[in-house]
């Protein structure tokens, strides 16, 4: 008989033996526990601490009611005054309404390329505004100018200025200019450069 088949033909006895064996455990460990004597739960004692209160705070007064502007009322038209006194009524004519402002010039080329500086060959001084003058107006006023290839002034317009009543007559005095062109690779071409204008009054 092969030991497989021994085991199982035992299978109830074992069972049985292991059964019983559960149950005396079970018995032994009851029998020897020891007895739960539950315990009574006690608060925590609290502790109270004195503390000091300070004296009634003092509030500090309302602010001050600020006075509200007076509202503008409508005032009717009195007999007694004088039409010289009144303002007269203003009518918007929309049919002959006053012809848009033209558009603003196109800003002028502000750099070229070049290799050799334009050279000055004429120059020219400022006329000194006479308003500027009876005021005492003086400053600095930088014109750029944009050199076409033949060495002529073609477009200017104001790079810095101390006072706009000098930017005119500087202005005037940048297109009398005349120069050597410009080159890029010994080939004239156009040059935006400055030139500085000082209105200074004779003492």
């Amino acid at each position: 008989m092969t030991a497989h088949a021994e085991f199982k033909k035992k299978y109830t006895k074992y069972l049985e033996i292991g059964f019983l064996g559960a149950i005396l455990i079970h018995a032994v460990a009851f029998a020897f526990w020891p007895e739960y004597v539950p315990s009574v739960y006690k608060l925590r004692e609290k502790t109270l601490e004195v503390v000091e209160v300070p004296p009634q705070i003092e509030i500090p007064p309302p602010p001050e009611e600020i006075v509200r502007p007076e509202v503008a009322v409508e005032i009717e038209a009195s007999d007694e005054a004088s039409e010289d006194e009144t303002i007269a009524p203003t009518f918007l004519d929309a049919e002959n309404l006053p012809p848009a402002p033209p558009p603003p010039p196109p800003e002028p080329e502000m750099f070229f390329a070049f290799d050799t500086y334009p050279k000055v060959l004429q120059a020219a001084e400022p006329e000194y505004p006479e308003l500027a003058r009876s005021a005492e107006v003086e400053g600095l006023v930088v014109v750029m100018v944009t050199i076409d290839e033949t060495g002529r002034v073609i477009s200017a317009w104001i790079g810095q200025s101390d006072a706009e009543i000098l930017n005119n007559a500087a202005i005037a005095a940048a297109y009398k200019f005349r120069f050597s062109p410009a080159k890029q690779r010994d080939v004239p071409v156009k040059a935006t450069i400055s030139i500085p204008f000082r209105f200074t009054l004779t003492r």
